[in-house]
């Protein structure tokens, strides 16, 4: 006698129900070519302003930080940044000679 999965004599198990359904009933992938490339357009575009705009703001930041780095590192921009420095350590002189 050939025994299977289950059915290996043990005690009969009650109150054990199990249900299952056609292959044929299924389809898992129904429709999914039809409606599925749109479904992904929507839900694509709908969830562009909350991902999109962050990008865009964070890449001009960083487009516009890298432009004024690139400027300091010439030779212009160093001189640019040596008399902002002298500037800024004759305003702080000034104002310490008129305090006291």
């Amino acid at each position: 006698m050939h025994r299977w999965w289950g059915h290996l004599g043990g005690p009969i198990q009650k109150g054990i129900v199990t249900y299952t359904i056609s292959p044929y009933q299924q389809r898992a992938f129904a429709g999914a070519i039809k409606h599925g490339v749109f479904n992904v357009f929507r839900r694509t575009i709908s969830q562009a302003p909350y991902v999109g705009v962050p990008i865009t703001l964070g890449y001009l930041i960083y487009y516009d930080r890298k432009k004024r780095h690139d400027f300091l590192a010439s030779k212009a921009g160093k001189e640019e940044l040596l008399n902002l420095t002298k500037e800024k350590i004759d305003k702080k002189q000034n104002s310490d000679k008129e305090r006291f």
